[in-house]
C-alpha cells in the first residue's frame, strides 16, 4: 500500500495545515482519504508534531473543529519521558488538548497510571487522571494486583515541576488497603531532587525503644540541599538528625549530626556533629578541613552512627605535583576510650612541611629534601602522681633532611640502588622531667646499598614466574639520643617497609644502628586470571638499641620472620595472609583475609592476632575472627550476615542478619544487630530495623531491572 506524508498534502490541500498550529506537522498512513472537511487516514497512522508522536489503526480529522478523533489501540508520546495509551481519543491538531478513554500514562518507563480518563489542557503543562491505579510494579496477565498499587479518585500531573498529586488516594499492599491519604503528593520518575519525605525507617532496640525516623528532604537551590530526621521512640527518646550539602565552583562541603533528648542520660542535650570539606584554591592548592565532634562518649554508639573511639578535627592547605608537596595542618582529638583524657592528649598538633625533589640528576641520581616545623601542645600543666612523666609534656620540632637514591643495572641485570641521607631535627621540650636540657638537637646520617637480581620465565600457555632475592644493607649510628617519642609509638613492619631504611612514622625517633634486610620475593602470573605471590624476610642488626618493643617483631638482633602470601582471580576471588613468627614459629602477629565474590553471594572474612603490646594499648593478646558475607536467595530476595568473635574471651562481640527484598517497584530491608560488649557505661544491646521504599517516583537506578511477577 502506498505511504502518503503530509508534506506533499500542505501542497494540494491547504486546508490541513491546521494539524501544524503554527509548527510543521507530519502525517504518514497507508491510506488517506478526504469528504467535505473530513481527513480519514487508516493502516499504521503516524503523526509527528512539535516532539510529540501519536500512533494509531485509523484517525479521523474534524477541520470545523479542528479535532482528531482516534480509534484505538492508540500510543501517544509526549516527550522522552511520557507515553499515553489508550482505547479511545479526541485530541486538538498539535495533539496537545487531549481526552483518552481507557487510558494509561506511563513516566520514564517506571511508573504507570491506568484511568478511566484522561485529560491534558491546551497548554500541555498539566495533565489530569480519573479514577486511577498507580503502581511501578509489573501487572501480570496472570493476576491482575501488582505487589503495590494507589488507587485515587483523581491524579494531576505537572509536567513542568515534575510532580504528581493525588486526590483521595489509598495505598494497597497486595489487593490490601493499608493507609488513606486525603491528598498526596509524590515526585514523578524524572525528578531527581524535590521537596518532601523520603522513605521512612523502623528500628527497636534495648536502649532506645521502638521507633520511627522519617527523613525530609529540602532543596535549597541547585547547589545544596538539606535532609532533616526526626527520630522518635516509645521510650521518650527525641532525635533530630540533619544532612547539609553543598557545592561550590571550587568546591563542596558536606555536614551530618544530630540533637537528641533520651533516658540514657535523663536531662542532658545530646548530639554530634561530622563535617568534611575541600576547596581548590589558586596554584593547584587544596584547602581541606574535617570535623568530628560529639557531647559524650557513648552518643555515637548509642545511635549506632560509628564505631569510632577517637575523633579527629583537620584543617590543612595542600600542594602536591610530581616534584613537590606541600602540607600546613592542625590537629585536633577527643578521646572516647574509658581511662583516657582528653587533657592528656596531644592537642592541638601544628604541621608545617615542604618537601621537594631535586629536578635534575644529583650525582648521577635522585634526591629529595624536606623542612618540617611541628609543635604540640597538652592541656594539663602537672604530672598527677603515678602518671608517666611524658602526661603533660609540649614539644616544639624543626626539622630538615635530605635523602638520596640512585639505581643501575648491569648486563647481567643486577639492580644495584646505593642510597644515604641526613635527617637532622631541633628540639624544645617543656613539662617534661625526663628532659633536663630543653631545648637540644640531633643529627642521624644513613647510607645503604641494595642488591635485587629479578629472575623470570616464561611457560607455554603465558604462565610467567618472577623470583626477585634482595638484599639491603643500611649503616647508621648506633647512639641513641634521647629524644621526645610522639609520633612514632606503634612502628609497622611489613612487606611493604621491609626494605626501608626508616620503619617509624614519623619524625621524633630514627631508625639507628647497622642492619642488614633480606628477603626474597615470587610472584606468578596466569593469563586465565590467576596471580600468586609470596614474601619472606628478616631484619639482622649488629647490636640491640631497645629501639623496638617486642610486640613490633622488630626487637633483638634479628627481627621476627616477615611472611606475606596472596593469591587472586580477576575480581572474583582474593586471600591475603601476612604473618611474624619467630625462629621457634611463636607468632606475634597473624592476619588472613578472604574475599570471594560470585554471581550469587559476596564474602569477606578476616582473622586477626596480634600479642599483647602495651605500648601500642592493647594490654592483651587479640584474637577475633569477622565474617561478613551475603548471598542471592533467588526471586529479587538478598540474605545477609555479620559474626565478630573474641577468641581470647570466647565470646562473640557482635552478631547481625539482615534480608532485602529488591525487586522492580519496591525495596524492603530489615535487619537485626547484636553487640555483646560491655563497659561501665554501655550495656550489651539488641537492635532491630525495617526500611520500605518504594520506586517509580523520583529518580532512581532500576530502570534496567528486569521486571518480574509476584515475589
Amino acid at each position: 500500500m502506498l505511504r502518503v506524508v503530509l508534506t506533499l498534502l500542505l501542497l494540494l490541500l491547504p486546508t490541513v495545515t491546521a494539524l501544524a498550529q503554527g509548527a510543521p506537522a507530519t502525517l504518514v498512513a497507508d491510506r488517506i482519504d478526504f469528504d467535505e472537511g473530513i481527513l480519514t487516514a487508516s493502516g499504521n497512522v503516524e503523526i509527528y508534531s512539535d516532539g510529540r508522536v501519536l500512533r494509531a489503526s485509523r484517525i479521523t480529522y474534524l477541520r470545523a473543529e479542528d479535532r482528531l478523533i482516534v480509534e484505538g489501540p492508540l500510543t501517544l508520546l509526549d516527550g522522552p519521558d511520557a507515553i499515553l495509551i489508550a482505547d479511545f481519543a479526541a485530541l486538538s491538531a498539535d495533539l496537545r488538548d487531549s481526552v483518552l478513554q481507557g487510558a494509561r500514562l506511563v513516566l520514564n518507563e517506571r511508573l504507570q497510571i491506568a484511568a478511566t480518563e484522561i485529560a491534558t489542557g491546551a497548554e500541555g503543562r498539566y495533565t489530569q487522571l480519573y479514577q486511577t491505579v498507580a503502581s511501578s510494579c509489573e501487572i501480570c496477565a496472570e493476576g491482575g494486583t501488582p505487589l503495590w498499587q494507589i488507587r485515587a479518585r483523581r491524579v494531576v500531573h505537572d509536567k513542568d515541576e515534575q510532580q504528581l498529586y493525588f486526590e483521595n488516594a489509598t495505598f494497597e499492599v497486595a489487593g490490601i488497603p493499608v493507609a488513606w491519604f486525603p491528598s498526596l503528593r509524590l515526585p514523578d520518575p524524572t525528578l531527581e531532587r524535590s521537596r518532601g519525605f523520603l522513605s521512612p525507617r523502623f528500628s527497636s532496640d534495648d536502649l532506645l525503644g521502638t521507633g520511627i525516623t522519617v527523613p525530609y528532604f529540602i532543596p535549597l537551590g541547585p547547589s545544596r540541599d538539606l535532609t532533616l530526621a526526626p527520630f522518635l521512640t516509645n521510650e521518650e527518646a527525641r532525635s533530630l538528625g540533619f544532612r547539609y550539602r553543598q557545592a561550590f565552583d571550587n568546591g563542596s562541603v558536606l555536614v551530618d549530626g544530630a540533637v537528641s533528648k533520651d533516658k540514657v542520660r535523663p536531662g542532658e542535650t545530646r548530639g554530634y556533629v561530622f563535617a568534611e570539606g575541600v576547596f581548590f584554591l589558586p596554584r593547584d592548592y587544596r584547602l581541606e578541613f574535617g570535623i568530628e565532634a560529639v557531647s559524650d562518649e557513648t552518643y555515637l554508639l548509642n545511635y549506632d552512627i560509628t564505631e569510632k573511639d577517637l575523633l579527629e578535627s583537620r584543617f590543612a592547605i595542600t600542594r602536591v605535583d610530581r616534584d613537590d608537596r606541600f602540607l600546613a595542618e592542625v590537629l585536633f582529638f577527643n578521646t572516647l576510650r574509658t581511662g583516657e583524657e582528653n587533657r592528656f592528649l596531644p592537642t592541638p598538633v601544628f604541621t608545617v612541611e615542604r618537601q621537594r625533589r631535586v629536578p635534575r640528576a644529583f650525582f648521577g641520581g635522585q634526591a629529595i629534601w624536606t623542612l618540617q616545623a611541628h609543635a604540640r601542645q597538652r592541656r594539663a600543666d602537672v604530672v598527677p602522681p603515678g602518671f608517666p612523666a611524658s602526661s603533660a609534656r609540649d614539644v616544639l620540632r624543626a626539622s630538615a633532611a635530605f635523602d638520596w637514591r640512585r639505581t643501575q643495572i648491569t648486563d647481567g641485570g643486577l639492580v644495584m640502588t646505593g642510597m644515604a641521607g641526613l635527617h637532622f631535627d631541633a628540639y624544645n621540650v617543656n613539662q617534661d622531667a625526663t628532659f633536663t636540657d630543653r631545648t637540644f638537637a640531633r643529627a642521624v646520617p644513613y647510607a645503604g646499598l641494595e642488591l635485587r637480581m629479578p629472575l623470570a620465565r616464561s611457560e607455554v600457555g603465558g604462565v610467567r614466574h618472577v623470583i626477585e632475592p634482595v638484599a639491603q644493607v643500611i649503616l647508621s649510628p648506633s647512639n641513641r639520643a634521647l629524644t621526645p617519642a610522639e609520633d612514632s609509638l606503634t612502628p609497622e613492619f611489613d612487606e611493604g617497609n621491609l626494605f626501608s631504611p626508616q620503619r617509624f612514622a614519623g619524625r621524633d625517633t630514627r631508625e639507628l644502628g647497622n642492619r642488614l634486610n633480606i628477603g626474597v620475593s615470587y610472584t606468578r602470573y596466569d593469563p586465565s586470571g590467576w596471580t600468586l605471590g609470596a614474601t619472606i624476610g628478616r631484619v639482622w642488626r649488629d647490636e640491640d638499641l631497645g629501639q623496638f618493643r617486642v610486640g613490633t617483631g622488630l626487637g633483638g638482633t634479628a627481627s621476627d620472620w616477615l611472611f606475606a602470601a596472596s593469591a587472586s582471580y580477576e575480581d572474583r576471588l582474593e586471600i591475603m595472609q601476612r604473618s611474624l613468627f619467630s625462629d621457634g614459629f611463636e607468632f606475634s602477629s597473624s592476619e588472613t583475609i578472604l574475599r570471594w565474590n560470585g554471581d550469587r553471594h559476596a564474602l569477606e572474612t578476616r582473622y586477626t592476632w596480634l600479642e599483647s603490646d602495651a605500648g601500642a594499648g592493647r594490654p592483651r593478646d587479640t584474637s577475633e575472627w569477622e565474617v561478613d558475607a551475603s548471598y542471592d536467595l533467588g526471586g529479587d530476595w538478598t540474605g545477609r550476615a555479620n559474626w565478630r568473635y573474641d577468641f581470647v574471651t570466647n565470646d562473640a562481640s557482635r552478631a547481625g542478619l539482615g534480608l532485602t527484598y529488591r525487586s522492580d517497584c519496591v525495596t524492603v530491608d530489615f535487619d537485626v544487630e547484636r553487640r555483646f560488649t560491655s563497659t561501665a557505661s554501655l550495656q550489651p544491646t539488641t537492635k532491630f530495623g525495617l526500611g520500605v521504599e518504594l520506586a517509580g517516583f523520583g529518580a532512581d537506578d532500576r530502570r534496567d531491572r528486569q521486571r518480574r511477577c509476584g515475589l
